[in-house]
């Protein structure tokens, strides 16, 4: 009986080692699961191509420039950009990329403070629609991946390069909202009213040549959803900006006559910063879907604004502050080919 009964615990021992080695949930142990890895991606030699095409939703704008004299803010609202993209990446190290996007624009309002004499109070103030036009840009880097976290998880980077960075803003009408009485720049009973419905008041056009120095990452939380990160610091961003005052092409009882090509050019070199952060959705091996925000910003701190008066020559005053700044959500696709 007790060889009988020492057979049975025996066989009983070995079957339940058998049920726990090929069911797991009779383990005690619970198994940690595997690290989530990358999904496996198209091998093309050691060459990666990755395409894109994304919407700058619902940006907002501004552009602000001052001298002694004036101050000029252009704000435009809801302006949706489109942007393509492409990536080649190399052995999983170098990379090269670049990214055109384009947009228009027909909704927000300007500005216009003047001053009778520098740090001078408000002498007058207009506003005016803005009723156009577009901005582009065009951006063109190069990097490195520094670091490979483990099992695929993501990775970190750097990368340099060159922004081409352009907004144009068309706006019309006149309203004059504030009139010192004892200016001459204006008369207060106008105060209310618009000086020139319907027509283009000022086209400006602002230009930026930027070089960008920044960093980048992604790290994989799940096997399909990955956050992503870039962020580039712009030590020079060199400035040209064109202003065209329409209505003053004609002298006026205290103000010359302006050139229309342009009226006022304003000069100089600043700093900058852009900023992309979001997450990314991989329906397939392939093909990914990315949401996201995104803020760019320049600054000039000191700068030139040179005058172009009809029958004289240009005279150039102090620029005091010139910025742009834009930002909205991303959404967008990529494909890796």
């Amino acid at each position: 009986m007790t060889v009988r009964h020492n057979d049975r615990v025996w066989f009983a021992k070995v079957v339940l080692t058998v049920l726990v080695l090929i069911i797991p949930d009779f383990s005690i142990a619970q198994t940690v699961p595997p690290e989530p890895r990358a999904p496996e991606v198209p091998a093309n030699s050691t060459v990666q191509f990755t395409g894109g095409i994304s919407g700058w939703l619902l940006s907002q704008g501004q552009t602000k420039w001052s001298h002694d004299f004036s101050r000029l803010t252009y704000k435009d609202d809801s302006t949706n950009i489109v942007e393509l993209s492409g990536k080649a990446a190399f052995s999983k190290r170098w990379f090269a990329r670049g990214d055109f996007g384009y947009g228009m624009m027909g909704n927000g309002t300007l500005v216009d403070d003047d001053f009778s004499s520098a740090n001078g109070p408000l002498e007058s103030r207009t506003t005016s629609n803005i009723t156009g036009n577009n901005l582009w840009y065009v951006n063109g880097d190069v990097g490195a991946t520094l670091i490979h976290f483990p099992n695929e998880r993501g990775t970190l980077g750097f990368f340099t390069g060159i922004q081409y960075w352009r907004q144009q803003h068309e706006a019309s009408g006149v309203v004059q909202t504030v009139c010192n009485p004892v200016t001459p720049l204006c008369n207060p009973a106008n105060t209310g009213r618009d000086l020139a419905p319907g027509q283009t008041a000022i086209t400006n056009t602002t230009t930026w040549v930027s070089w960008r120095l920044g960093v980048e990452g992604n790290y994989r939380v799940t096997r399909k959803f990955s956050l992503e990160g870039k962020f580039a610091f712009k030590p020079v961003a060199s400035l040209s900006n064109d202003d065209i005052h329409h209505l003053r092409q004609q002298p006026g009882a205290t103000v010359p006559a302006l050139q229309q090509d342009p009226s006022f050019r304003m000069t100089g070199t600043g700093i900058g910063a852009d900023a992309d952060m979001g997450v990314n959705y991989m329906v397939t091996s392939q093909f990914s879907i990315n949401l996201g925000y995104r803020f760019w910003w320049n600054h000039v701190a000191n700068g030139k604004v040179t005058v172009y008066p009809v029958g004289a020559a240009a005279s150039s005053i102090n620029l005091n502050e010139f910025q742009t700044y834009r930002h909205g959500v991303t959404l967008g696709v990529r494909y890796v080919f």
